[in-house]
């Protein structure tokens, strides 16, 4: 059972590390993600904004060429007005001249529509450009940061993860499922030692002596039992925190803690 709890701890140790690596990262992992993610959403939308101005273009460029056109017919119809001799033919040329002022005017109305359009699409892009900009900036440097945090922790990290692998080969099935099972719900930390406090207390000389206090799990500061207390000082048991459900062991420079004053620990 030793062998099995040594193994428990050195494993903890190992992961212990690997966090630290990985909260030397930080957050630069997920935010360079969410910065790619943001850039190629704007460069979409840019995109979507250059195809809406290049159709503006084309519908306003079909305005003026429709327009060139009846402002011809326009002519034509106001030449024919002094040639005609009767006054069903006048009217009727009057309505066709009514009809393509009409057109021209809806045209007009139309592409200073696009206009406007258009103006607000520019101003939009000119937006999205200097979020871009911004964005690409930011981006870029994260990345040299994440790189260069790579470069200096890299190596180490392999280095645990080859030791890890070779370690988890030698622990019972059992154990490691259940050491996993209790670090996914624990923040990682699946194995930490228990503590003994030590109150000082001062005599009449004015020393400070110390007493012996209660064995608590070193997370929840759940009290140990004192029968469990003295197992895990043997170290030949896989004990468990009542309470946090993590295993225990004892290390005798983590697990003596001394105090002048009695403090309270938060439960994690």
């Amino acid at each position: 059972m030793r062998r099995e709890l040594d193994q428990l701890i050195e494993l903890q140790k190992i992961d212990n590390k690997l966090m630290e690596i990985k909260n030397l990262k930080g957050e630069l992992p997920e935010l360079v993600d969410k910065l790619q993610e943001e850039i190629e959403d704007i460069k979409v939308n840019i995109g979507e904004i250059d195809d809406r101005l290049e159709e503006i273009d084309e519908e306003q460029t079909e305005a003026r060429i429709e327009n060139d056109e009846y402002e011809d017919k326009l002519d034509k119809y106001e030449d024919q007005l002094y040639l005609v001799t009767s006054n069903k033919e006048y009217d009727a040329i009057t309505e066709e001249i009514e009809t393509v002022k009409k057109k021209i005017s809806e045209n007009e109305y139309k592409s200073t529509e696009l206009e406007e359009e258009k103006g607000e699409l520019k101003e939009q892009k000119k937006s999205l450009k200097i979020d871009l900009d911004e964005k690409e900036e930011k981006l870029e440097k994260n990345k040299e940061e994440l790189e260069e945090t790579k470069k200096q922790t890299g190596s180490k990290t392999k280095k645990l993860k080859e030791k890890r692998e070779k370690l988890v080969e030698n622990i019972p099935k059992k154990y490691l499922r259940e050491y996993r099972r209790i670090a996914e719900a624990r923040a990682g930390k699946a194995i930490v030692p228990a503590i003994q406090r030590f109150y000082g207390r001062e005599d009449k000389n004015g020393n400070i002596e110390y007493e012996a206090g209660e064995v608590s799990c070193s997370m929840c500061y759940k009290i140990v039992p004192p029968q469990k207390a003295v197992d895990l000082r043997s170290n030949d048991h896989i004990l468990r925190c009542e309470s946090c459900g993590r295993f225990l062991y004892w290390d005798e420079d983590q697990s003596p803690v001394y105090t002048d004053e009695e403090d309270e620990g938060e439960i994690i």
